[in-house]
């Protein structure tokens, strides 16, 4: 004891009981050792509970994230800006001159229109029906002598549309669901022996009237709204160069251009 005692500092009176004294001093020896154990006590259980804490609150969050439905993040944007589509028509080809122009354009410009052809025009140049089809765009039917099908007989009429269908299928293998009445005039309960759905148009600049690159432009993106049909004819040169532009103008707004079956069906 003696020897310890010296260890810790004690010194030991004869007077006096040693073992009281060691154990007074031995208290204010370990008080310092009491205090940290009592501090990594209490440290340890803080530790745990806020690991408790941190394990019921991440519980929770996964257990509602497994509630709640996958939803991709370009989806959660489209929710907040929906994508604005219009569709460009072109009418009365294929022509010669300009149609093949036109697709050039349309392919720079990655740009998927819809083609309402003439089955005249169609028998006299196979080569560029068969480009506008292979390339994507859609083909539909509209007429085989650009007549007013409504002031002809039923008989006629009908015919105008199989022998329009019929050349079409000749060059591209598919006979044409669309059709687009020249003038807009369709003979009512038409029975030309298939279902072909009729198109129209909701912008018509009248292009083939002005031919006015900069009027066709401006009477086009000042009128056009999301889910609109556009008319326009591939047979004149600033209808060509009004369609490029009327698409850089759009797209810059934010729309997308389609073929008019995805607007139809959207």
């Amino acid at each position: 004891m003696t020897g310890f005692a010296a260890y810790i500092g004690i010194e030991i009176v004869e007077d006096q009981e040693p073992s009281y004294i060691i154990m007074k001093k031995l208290h204010k020896f370990f008080i310092p050792i009491e205090l940290f154990l009592l501090f990594v006590i209490v440290c340890r259980y803080m530790e745990d509970r806020l690991m408790d804490k941190l394990t019921h609150v991440t519980a929770e969050y996964f257990k509602e994230q497994e509630k709640a439905p996958l939803v991709p993040v370009n989806a959660k944007a489209a929710e907040q800006e929906e994508v604005k589509k219009v569709a460009l028509t072109f009418d009365d080809g294929p022509n010669a001159c300009y149609t093949e122009e036109l697709l050039d354009g349309l392919a720079v410009k990655e740009v998927k229109a819809t083609f309402f052809l003439i089955g005249k025009k169609v028998d006299e140049s196979p080569e560029i029906v068969k480009r506008i089809f292979e390339e994507g765009h859609l083909i539909g039917n509209h007429s085989y002598d650009h007549v007013n099908l409504n002031e002809m007989s039923e008989e006629k009429a009908c015919e105008q549309i199989h022998k329009t269908n019929e050349a079409i299928k000749n060059v591209t293998g598919m006979i044409p669901e669309y059709l687009r009445p020249p003038f807009g005039s369709f003979k009512k309960n038409l029975d030309s022996d298939m279902n072909m759905i009729e198109v129209l148009w909701d912008v018509d600049p009248r292009d083939w009237s002005v031919k006015n690159t900069g009027k066709v432009v401006n009477r086009v993106v000042t009128n056009v709204q999301d889910g609109d049909i556009i008319l326009l004819h591939d047979e004149y040169a600033t209808s060509v160069a009004a369609a490029m532009e009327i698409i850089d103008i759009l797209k810059s707004q934010g729309y997308e251009f389609v073929t008019v079956d995805e607007l139809i069906f959207e």
